[in-house]
């Protein structure tokens, strides 16, 4: 879809959906992680357990990558969409079960996050392939800044609603949770069939093609590998729940409103962004934003104030919104049509990276030298990795345009 024909508006035809679709897996899906992580916590009582809830999470996602790119270029995407919706869906049922008094409840969280992570191999695919066949292409950097920034209203809002829900009982947050799946299932059921028929892909070359793609453009390269040295080293979400617990000594809803808080930062900058998308010096821009990014991690570990916390914390996401919009924007705008499921997954392998092998990263850390000091280091080590990048990979910092066709991204490494 190259021309639009009427004023971009989130509230037409399948764009609706798409949005609406993607609000509901992500709420839910907070309100699942949020639930898994204090549980995990508060049953086992170890640092190394949260990280290692990152691990089981990403092993599954790396894993399916490749072929949940291919499934999506060959069918779909909203019918892949559906059956991801009611895998997550069945993992949250699981946990609504009478479980024996003698029973391991470790093991059954750890399922229920490894079946989660599988679904997670199909959420980037989706994501990227799903857009540009609803909206036409001068309308995407509005159209990912919007649907991003519903994305983040249910990270803001899911991190509450599971500290609310959860100080009831975890099964009233895991019962959330199932019944956001369902429907986010239901919206993908209504969107069309591929009007191309399905494409015919087979072998290895195929399954490896978006990460030629990646491969060959260092602009869109350089952005992915940014932006998982980032959250790998930089995130401390992932330990949330002890810097609330043991660092600044809070309860469970107070544990919500920083998960949250990252949310807040980033709908705010993502609202701004559906008006004025970032369209130039993209490069200088998305670097920018990184380091701060590490900046405001280091003065988050630093904090022992809850609303000093949480203001942090909320700069942190709108300096990450940034990053994600631009990303974004690059991998719809540079990926021919026919291989954005394949671009897609390689995609979501960084960022699977990042985030599940960074809350291992965290876990560890955290483990061996205390939380506040894995906090602070991962932010150094961010803002190193920043300036590393922005001087290894000229293309990257000179790049002006998200398009391929104005940049010096189309040349191999």
């Amino acid at each position: 879809m190259t021309q639009g024909t009427a004023r971009f508006s989130p509230l037409r035809g399948a764009f609706r959906s798409v949005w609406l679709l993607r609000g509901c897996s992500t709420l839910g899906s907070q309100l699942l992680a949020f639930a898994l992580g204090l549980q995990l916590y508060q049953v086992s009582g170890s640092a190394l357990d949260l990280g290692l809830l990152g691990l089981v999470q990403f092993v599954p996602s790396l894993a399916l990558a490749l072929p949940a790119g291919q499934l999506v270029d060959r069918f779909a995407p909203g019918r892949v969409a559906m059956l991801a919706q009611l895998l997550n869906a069945l993992a949250a049922a699981t946990l609504l079960l009478p479980i024996p008094a003698d029973a391991n409840v470790t093991i059954l969280l750890f399922a229920a996050a490894l079946a989660t992570g599988a679904t997670r191999a199909f959420e980037h695919p989706i994501n990227t392939a799903l857009l540009p066949s609803v909206v036409a292409d001068g309308d995407v950097p509005r159209a990912i800044a919007w649907i991003t920034s519903v994305a983040k209203i249910g990270t803001m809002v899911g991190p509450i609603l599971g500290g609310a829900l959860y100080a009831v009982a975890p099964q009233a947050a895991y019962g959330g949770a199932l019944a956001l799946f369902v429907a986010a299932a239901m919206l993908a059921a209504t969107l069309p069939e591929r009007s191309d028929g399905p494409a015919q892909l087979a072998g290895l070359r195929a399954a490896f093609a978006g990460l030629h793609v990646i491969w060959r453009d260092r602009v869109l390269g350089g952005a992915m590998l940014l932006d998982m040295l980032a959250v790998l080293l930089g995130g401390a979400t992932a330990l949330l729940p002890i810097y609330a617990l043991d660092v600044l000594r809070v309860g469970p809803v107070e544990l919500g409103l920083l998960r949250a808080a990252p949310g807040i930062g980033a709908v705010a900058v993502g609202l701004w962004l559906t008006r004025r998308p970032v369209q130039q010096r993209v490069g200088s821009v998305l670097l920018g934003a990184t380091a701060v990014f590490g900046v405001l991690t280091v003065a988050f570990g630093l904090s022992r104030s809850l609303p000093l916390s949480l203001a942090l914390l909320a700069a942190i996401g709108g300096a990450d919104m940034v990053s994600i919009h631009i990303r974004s924007a690059l991998v719809q705008l540079r990926t021919p049509a026919g291989l954005r499921g394949r671009v897609g997954a390689v995609n979501g392998i960084f960022i699977s990276s990042s985030n599940q092998i960074g809350a291992f990263e965290s876990g560890l850390t955290a483990y061996w030298f205390g939380t506040v000091p894995a906090i602070v280091l991962g932010g150094v080590a961010t803002v190193a990795a920043v300036g590393v990048i922005a001087l290894l990979i000229a293309p990257l910092r000179r790049a002006k345009d998200l398009h391929a066709a104005t940049d010096v991204g189309s040349q191999r490494w």
